[in-house]
């Protein structure tokens, strides 16, 4: 009886294959919605997996998708929701496939800090590049600054359009290259007119960062809200793609910057390799101040349109010694903590180190260079 019980309560519990195959029509988000209205449960990673799966490729009722979008907001998604959408996104997406055995690192932020400072976590890649990690950096035209990475990387003359097959052959050329999320991420764009219509923030402002088309297992990723660190590290979890990873947010910041100190949560898999990733997690504090940068404030670190935000991507990777330089202090924290996450330093404190030596010595400017020569030509060969 007690067995028959808890099978009762599992059905009752959740969307069965029946319920979304013959009593819903298939590219109707109904049930989901339903259930949310109810309010008696979250739904599963299942659940939004198939949700999100309709809306990706079945091109459902835009006041349904809404709706749906809405009512999660309100309820605030929990990690196994959010773990469903990824890989809901994750099955649509035009994957960009390397060999199992490259290790790959991300750097990359939510947005939504309305700060409109330089594109920090794009020239932190580059110079982590520069540091010896290979990089494949996710990104999109604006959305909620003036500058996207997509926006300064085109006026710096790197191709950002590339096929998937055309990202492995820069990857491999010169250590980097960009993913940009409509090229692999094509479904997003039938939900773009309503995020823009219903004017809330939603579960895709955070889906991006966790969504690398090329499985980037390393990654550092900042937020906007102190209140996403747990819920983008237990989803990160649930999803288990990523070996070595943290999440960040600054003062003020979806990044770590000298505004101030940070709270990181950093999440480790332990397992061996082909086994199922397990992780360790800790939450920490690092200040900027433990490596000797100084303070500054958010117009020290404010850029602009997508041609002054070049303008200044080239000079914070110049070469040379600085005195005081918040935009270069920027990006040597965040390329150090990437160098910490990729493996090249043992503490974040040492992957600073090897930043700033990077820096200095000029080698920032030559992957840049480098990078903007090698995407043309492969572009161009079509």
């Amino acid at each position: 009886m007690a067995q028959k019980d808890k099978k009762d309560e599992q059905d009752s519990n959740s969307i069965t294959k029946q319920q979304r195959r013959v009593g819903y029509s298939i590219m109707s988000l109904k049930p989901y919605i339903e259930t949310l209205i109810a309010g008696d449960r979250h739904l599963t990673a299942d659940e939004t997996f198939d949700a999100f799966t309709v809306i990706l490729k079945e091109n459902p009722s835009q006041c349904q998708v809404a709706s749906l979008l809405t009512l999660l907001r309100a309820r605030r998604e929990n990690p196994q929701e959010i773990a469903g959408m990824v890989r809901a996104m994750n099955a649509a997406c035009h994957a960009v496939k390397f060999g199992e055995d490259k290790k790959l690192l991300d750097i990359v932020g939510t947005g939504g800090d309305g700060a409109d400072t330089i594109n920090i976590s794009t020239a932190s890649v580059v110079l982590a590049a520069a540091c010896g990690a290979t990089v494949a950096k996710a990104g999109n035209r604006s959305v909620s600054s003036c500058c996207g990475s997509a926006d300064v990387l085109e006026a710096l003359g790197v191709q950002v359009d590339l096929s998937p097959t055309q990202v492995v052959e820069c990857v491999e050329q010169c250590g980097i290259a960009f993913l940009f999320a409509p090229i692999n991420h094509p479904a997003m764009k039938a939900v773009g007119p309503i995020r823009k219509q219903l004017g809330i923030r939603t579960c895709f402002n955070i889906l991006g960062p966790m969504t690398n088309a090329a499985s980037a297992q390393r990654a550092v990723i900042g937020v906007f809200e102190a209140e996403l660190l747990e819920l983008m590290a237990e989803t990160l979890k649930e999803v288990a793609r990523v070996d070595h990873a943290v999440i960040i947010h600054g003062v003020g910041l979806d990044e770590i910057s000298p505004m101030g100190p940070a709270t990181i949560v950093e999440i480790k898999n332990t397992a061996p390799p082909g086994e199922t990733r397990t992780y360790t997690t800790r939450t920490f504090e690092f200040d900027p101040i433990t490596v000797g940068i100084k303070r500054c404030k958010v117009e020290d670190l404010r850029g602009g349109d997508p041609a002054q935000n070049a303008k200044e991507f080239e000079m914070v990777l110049d070469g040379g010694e600085w005195e005081t330089n918040a935009k270069k202090d920027a990006i040597v924290l965040n390329a150090g903590v990437g160098c910490y996450v990729y493996g090249l330093a043992e503490t974040i404190e040492e992957g600073c180190t090897l930043a700033k030596k990077t820096l200095i010595s000029g080698k920032g400017a030559e992957v840049l260079k480098d990078w903007k020569k090698v995407s043309k030509e492969i572009a161009g060969r079509g």
